[in-house]
């Protein structure tokens, strides 16, 4: 479905691994559901990709600091040079909370 043509049905998948993510684990979670989560950051659609951002903001409790570095930020930062002014914002909110974070711990 993460495929799917319709954004509607992709969306659903993003909204679906926020949900499993917790519950999944750190291991399933960074090999099976976060390449999924940075491969619809690419997506056309603004939506898809603001929710992105908020779904990696969320998967930063969830795995290692490592994978943060390599996987998550750079792709918040991607997001954050979106054209669109909304995916811009919520890749921004999530990079200062993964920097507060950071400092807290």
């Amino acid at each position: 479905m993460i495929k799917n043509s319709h954004y509607l049905y992709r969306l659903t998948v993003i909204r679906a691994i926020s949900l499993l993510a917790p519950v999944m684990g750190s291991e399933i979670t960074c090999s099976k559901l976060l390449p999924e989560v940075v491969t619809a950051s690419k997506d056309r659609v603004p939506n898809i990709k603001f929710n992105v951002a908020k779904v990696l903001q969320y998967l930063v409790c969830i795995v290692d600091h490592l994978v943060v570095e390599k996987s998550i930020k750079p792709c918040l930062v991607e997001l954050a040079e979106d054209p669109n002014v909304d995916v811009r914002y919520f890749a921004n909110q999530a990079l200062q909370s993964i920097d507060q974070v950071t400092m807290s711990s």
